[in-house]
């Protein structure tokens, strides 16, 4: 579940802006098939009415909030925003609960800046909440499908997925909502574009078995709202028809005998799929046990109340994944029941599968198990008969002991026990490695392996104490493998052993997979073609994710925070995601954020990268390092507050800056040299032929606006930057940077300050159409949108995107904006 929560520097942001045009199917059981004929609601908006909606031909009588601007002409109901910043509602007051609504939303005129258009379709609505569809409609067309929860005033976003076509001015969308059940609620929501068919629609679907579920009958109702920064702009409703809608008949319960129960998961930590702060959207796997997934009919299934003698069907489930894999056709499907999985499953390379949930049940594989037998000795508690012997190598080569040089050394003399794996949990709360006994206090524990005892400081009197005792999660070995809709968590992996799930097998596709609480490394692939969709790498012990000869890797919607929990140095790895020698590499729509180390990190020989759509926020190392590497697109990525640089482009050439919004970081962009070289002479270690343009560089910390430095001294600086154009730099005064420019001379000595932007144009030819600000305000908002007075500047700063740009990102051929995006 995805929780709206407050941007940096946020004080005061209006609930009105959670409304968003909300297209729900909600299935469940119970809804008798006779109600597949009634009509609950059906209005064409054949009438005039000057102002609200009128009366509906069946349902009723529409009514509207006092300040709602709302009519009805030509065929529509309009709905307008009173004013930017405001919401416009009308309510047809039916009462329904299992419902199929369909309607048209035309949208006359595109929002030029701002977030744009929020449309609300709101079902079983009462004052206390409403299940609501979404359709936000963005500068340059953009639309997204939103299922969402009202619960009063406060909205949850549940899902989300973005239009494949934009809208155009004057254009029409179709949007269907279906709603029935009350023990499960499930959404599923349809948009598609005027003059395609409904087959071609975006959908979002989610099922809500929450206590908080709204299980009772309700209206149907429109909100609009229009973000403070837009133009108040109307929208038109048309051919609205609600009618019953029948349950999807639920999956057959296996029979009391002989089928054991599943025993219930622990409680999960909290959703990787979720808004974070600051952050434009949502990425990240949804909470395990809040995606209903079909199951096949010859699927394998798995319980752990299960056993492995017995036949792997529902009536009678296998007990252990390994199991299944043994018994499970070459193609086929490993169904798990809801609960926790303490296994090491290897996916052998004979065989292809796919591992899932079964329906919408909560799966967990798990490397701690309860741990009994303590005893009290003094302050402490003792666990005797402790012959565990983790592998606490510091380095990627067992047995190997640590660097000794700067940006070689993995382990923080100030955190020693950073690369020891072994982990331990107190009823959920996770305790801190000691390197002696006598360190041992509350919230610490200590492994004393000369006297065979775990040492635990905290107070186990009537808890329950929970202990790694597994190495590896999964390791995927078969080509064309599926793992989907599962959580991973609390494996004490050592750092050689590179991931808690490894990928080893070429064209192998998780989506949907939390991996979470791990010693070193989430998750790590060394195969072709992988795919990572909506999976989040959080509170991992060393690194989020990671990959080495991955080529054509593609993640998409990944979460990565919280890594590097063990406080490793940030070189030579550490934080979100680090990548080298891969060849096509994709990063899309994903959020780093808060991480203990870089942020996304590309280095050592990659070749062909793609980040655009991306957010990297606060990290404590640099926001996006391309370093010893060669030819790649950043565009429409948001940077902010980063610890170190924004990007950081550093011995690596050939890399388009488009469109991105960098924020609060030391430097926003630094392009950096030194005397490192390959002999590979298509990825020779050089910073060559970068290209800036149209992006926001605002509210630095260091001593430049535009950083330039060879410190090597063998390349200035337009041979290290060949374009740089329709920019809009921000200061917050003349003397908040020392420089506005240090442009590297080459041979001829150190780099050179430049104190002003027209200093800088005059001796390099470079920026001459861009833009320098120096004033206290910020030129973004707190969600790092621009402010109106920058926006309406845009087309005369920004130069017109090129199509290869373009082609490779959410922009489009020839747009003249600032910035990155906001959806």
């Amino acid at each position: 579940m995805i929780s709206f929560s407050l941007p940096r520097r946020a004080a005061g942001v209006s609930l009105a802006l959670v409304f968003v045009l909300i297209v729900g199917l909600l299935v469940g059981v119970g809804a008798p098939a006779s109600a597949a004929a009634s009509v609950y609601a059906r209005d064409p908006m054949s009438r005039t009415v000057g102002s609200g909606w009128g009366k509906a031909e069946t349902g009723g009588g529409w009514t509207k909030l006092s300040s709602t601007v709302a009519s009805v002409s030509g065929g529509k109901g309009w709905i307008t925003s009173p004013r930017p910043g405001r919401t416009s509602r009308v309510t047809l007051p039916v009462s329904a609960r299992d419902v199929d609504s369909r309607f048209t939303v035309t949208v006359p005129t595109l929002p030029t800046t701002g977030s744009g258009l929020y449309l609300s379709h709101g079902v079983r609505a009462t004052a206390e909440g409403a299940y609501q569809v979404g359709v936000r409609v963005m500068v340059g067309g953009y639309v997204d499908l939103t299922l969402e929860k009202r619960s009063g005033t406060s909205v949850t976003t549940l899902e989300r997925v973005r239009l494949t076509d934009r809208v155009r001015a004057g254009g029409t969308l179709h949007v269907r909502m279906q709603a029935t059940g009350t023990t499960k609620v499930a959404l599923t929501g349809k948009v598609w574009r005027s003059g395609a068919s409904e087959s071609a629609a975006r959908i979002v679907t989610h099922t809500d078995s929450s206590a908080e579920r709204i299980a009772g009958k309700g209206a149907v109702e429109f909100s609009l709202y229009t973000s403070a920064a837009t133009k108040a702009l109307r929208v038109g409703v048309d051919d609205l028809g609600v009618s019953a809608a029948t349950a999807t008949p639920a999956a057959p319960s296996p029979a009391p005998k002989p089928t054991p129960k599943p025993t219930p998961a622990e409680p999960a930590p909290a959703p990787g799929a979720e808004r974070v702060a600051g952050a434009r959207a949502t990425a990240g796997a949804a909470e395990p046990g809040t995606r209903d997934y079909p199951v096949p009919a010859a699927a394998v299934i798995v319980s752990p109340a299960g056993r492995d003698s017995a036949a792997g069907t529902v009536a009678s489930p296998l007990r252990t994944i390994t199991a299944a894999l043994k018994k499970v056709s070459n193609g086929g499907t490993i169904a798990l029941r809801g609960g926790t999985y303490h296994e090491s499953v290897i996916i052998p390379p004979q065989k292809r599968v796919t591992i899932q949930p079964y329906r919408a049940e909560a799966v967990w594989l798990d490397g701690a198990e309860t741990v009994t037998g303590w005893r009290k000795s003094g302050n402490v508690w003792v666990r005797s008969g402790w012959t565990q012997s983790l592998d606490a190598s510091p380095t990627f080569k067992r047995g190997e002991p640590d660097g000794t040089e700067d940006g070689w050394r993995f382990v923080d003399p100030a955190y020693p026990m950073a690369a020891h794996p072994d982990q331990v949990w107190v009823d959920g709360r996770q305790l801190t490695q000691v390197a002696s006994r006598s360190q041992v206090s509350n919230g610490r524990f200590f492994v004393d392996e000369k006297s065979d005892e775990l040492v635990v400081g905290t107070d186990l009197t009537g808890k329950k104490a929970k202990v790694s005792t597994l190495i590896s999660a999964l390791s995927v070995r078969s080509e064309g493998s599926v793992v989907k809709g599962i959580g991973v968590r609390r494996y004490a992996t050592s750092v050689p052993s590179m991931g808690t799930v490894i990928v080893a097998a070429d064209r192998v596709t998780l989506s949907d997979v939390t991996i979470r609480d791990n010693s070193t490394t989430g998750l790590y692939t060394w195969s072709k073609d992988t795919t990572l969709a909506d999976v989040s790498v959080i509170g991992n012990g060393l690194l989020g994710a990671g990959a080495s000869q991955a080529d054509g890797l593609e993640i998409r919607r990944m979460l990565s925070t919280g890594n590097n929990r063990e406080r490793f140095n940030r070189a030579p790895v550490s934080g979100a995601l680090k990548i080298h020698s891969s060849t096509d590499v994709v990063v899309a729509d994903s959020v780093f954020a808060d991480n203990l180390g870089q942020g996304p990190w590309f280095d050592e020989s990659n070749y062909g990268v793609v980040f655009s759509g991306n957010d990297s926020l606060r990290n404590t190392g640099s926001g996006v390092v391309f370093e010893l590497s060669e030819r790649a697109v950043f565009a429409d990525n948001l940077v902010a507050d980063n610890a170190l640089h924004g990007i950081l482009i550093a011995n690596a050439g050939d890399a388009a800056i488009w469109n991105n919004t960098l924020v609060g970081n030391e430097r926003n962009i630094a392009v950096t040299q030194n005397k490192r070289r390959s002999a590979n002479s298509l990825i020779p270690w050089m910073t060559k032929g970068i290209v800036i343009a149209n992006n926001i560089v605002a509210e630095p910390r260091g001593e430049c606006l535009v950083c330039v430095d060879d410190f090597s001294r063998a390349l200035v600086g337009g041979q290290m930057v060949t374009r740089a154009e329709g920019n809009f730099y921000h200061r917050a005064s003349p003397t908040a940077t020392r420089w506005f420019a240090i442009y590297s001379r080459g041979a001829a000595g150190s780099s050179e300050g430049f104190a002003t932007l027209a200093d800088f144009t005059s001796a390099t030819g470079r920026d001459r159409r861009s833009v320098l600000v120096e004033q206290a305000a910020s030129p973004v908002h707190d969600d790092y949108s621009l402010r109106s007075a920058t926006a309406s500047r845009q087309t005369s700063i920004a130069v017109p995107v090129p199509a290869q740009i373009a082609g490779v990102s959410d922009l489009t051929t020839d747009e003249v904006s600032l910035g990155a995006r906001f959806r």
